[in-house]
């Protein structure tokens, strides 16, 4: 992941802290941001038109995205009632799964007294959290092996594709 966050991102999606979300020190439980980002996923995937874990075209299954990998960075925690704002960027895109990048600001001016206001939503300071997933997309079937990989529909992977630069401009040479 790089140090500074990316200035725009093909998705972001905005939510409040809840009270169930936080421990009894009033901040945010870690496990917590990745059920923000996963949220923030489907919100994605059904603003391309697909749903997250719908029925197969053929009516035999359903689709989903288990996780292959997951990282993340601590930069400062979270509290109740604070709004957040949720930024994903798709880093990887291959047959059956895809890779994206997530950065998590704090929307609140007051959410850190030592640190001071800015005039961007999305500072550096109001950074508290990134990293990435690795998910893959499987169909769900209702015998062994349940979870089989399967191909990205093609709808959703051209539409996905599309937040990529051309192939030919990640060669050294062009």
């Amino acid at each position: 992941m790089p140090d500074a966050p990316p200035t725009t991102f093909h998705f972001t999606h905005r939510r409040q802290v809840e009270f169930a979300d936080t421990d009894l020190a009033g901040i945010v439980h870690f496990a917590n941001f990745f059920r923000y980002v996963e949220t923030a996923e489907h919100a994605f995937f059904r603003s391309l038109g697909h749903a997250p874990h719908a029925a197969a075209a053929s009516g035999t299954g359903h689709h989903g995205w288990p996780r292959l990998e997951t990282s993340c960075r601590y930069h400062r925690p979270a509290r109740f009632e604070e709004t957040l704002e949720i930024g994903l960027r798709l880093l990887e895109l291959r047959t059956t799964s895809l890779r994206y990048g997530f950065w998590i600001f704090s929307l609140d001016p007051a959410a850190d007294p030592a640190e001071p206001t800015s005039t961007s939503a999305r500072s550096a300071g109001s950074l508290l959290v990134d990293g990435t997933f690795a998910i893959i997309h499987v169909a769900l079937t209702p015998s062994p092996p349940f979870l089989q990989k399967t191909p990205i529909p093609a709808a959703l992977r051209e539409r996905l594709a599309s937040f990529l630069p051309p192939v030919s401009s990640l060669s050294p040479t062009g």
